[in-house]
């Protein structure tokens, strides 16, 4: 009885292992557009493509159903159901431009509650030290930051008076000159690295035009594994990347082996 019950089960796991291999083979990858964006790996599009086009982290929702009548257009993409819209989308130095709806839908007191580096805590993407940083501060029992602009946040959970200034490196920390927040209470935005602040009305537009993230620890080298005439996959279920090769052929990184 054991023998046979064993061999059901080895049996039943070769199957599996059959069927995973052909679903992570199939149907094709190629890159897709959704609005100005190629959606490649290790991106793929929730929806229109296989969850194996793509890593799990890096999910697109593409909502291009634009009103007919030309007077709203679609969102920018949903990164993996986040508030994360992205704006472009780098391959060549593994980075992204995207913005928080969160950030952008309110007035600027909501980010003076906000934390950039919780909200990503389990992704596989960074907020580049490239990025500019917008700096509140409230409370201080120094003087500001040099340049800051005032922000009345009375009414708002946490309000009162705030302080906004412009960071040129980002810091999720806040400012590396520990003076500058001495007795603050302090919350950090990231913004792209050119921006500029001249009043405290520019906080939307500079939030809305995003910031950078980069991506380092995505399995697999997708860009050898085309070379060699592949399709990349990736299988949530192994945790591991394939090359998906002309004939059904799937291999661990490139169709030369």
């Amino acid at each position: 009885m054991f023998q046979n019950t064993s061999l059901v089960l080895v049996l039943l796991a070769a199957v599996f292992a059959t069927a995973t291999h052909a679903q992570l083979v199939g149907e094709s990858c190629a890159p897709a557009a959704c609005g100005n964006l190629t959606i490649k790996y290790p991106f793929w599009l929730r929806g229109r493509q296989p969850a194996y086009c793509g890593h799990p982290t890096f999910a697109v929702t593409c909502d291009d159903d634009d009103d007919p009548t030309g007077a709203t257009a679609a969102p920018p993409p949903s990164l993996n159901g986040s508030y994360l819209r992205v704006l472009a989308i780098h391959y060549g130095n593994s980075s992204v431009v995207a913005y928080h709806a969160n950030l952008v839908e309110s007035s600027a007191c909501r980010a003076t509650r906000f934390n950039m580096s919780s909200s990503l805590a389990l992704s596989l993407l960074d907020v580049s030290r490239a990025n500019a940083g917008l700096l509140f501060s409230a409370n201080c029992s120094r003087t500001p930051p040099t340049g800051s602009l005032p922000v009345n946040c009375t009414g708002f959970s946490g309000g009162g008076e705030w302080f906004l200034s412009l960071n040129r490196m980002y810091d999720p920390g806040g400012p590396k000159r520990a003076v500058d927040t001495v007795g603050c209470q302090y919350s950090v935005v990231p913004v792209l690295p050119w921006s500029e602040l001249r009043s405290a009305r520019d906080y939307a537009g500079l939030v809305r035009r995003g910031f950078l993230l980069e991506w380092t620890a995505v399995p697999g080298d997708c860009a050898a594994c085309n070379a060699s005439g592949g399709e990349c996959r990736y299988d949530a279920g192994a945790m591991a990347f394939g090359c998906s090769c002309p004939g059904g052929r799937l291999q661990p990184a490139t169709c030369g082996e």
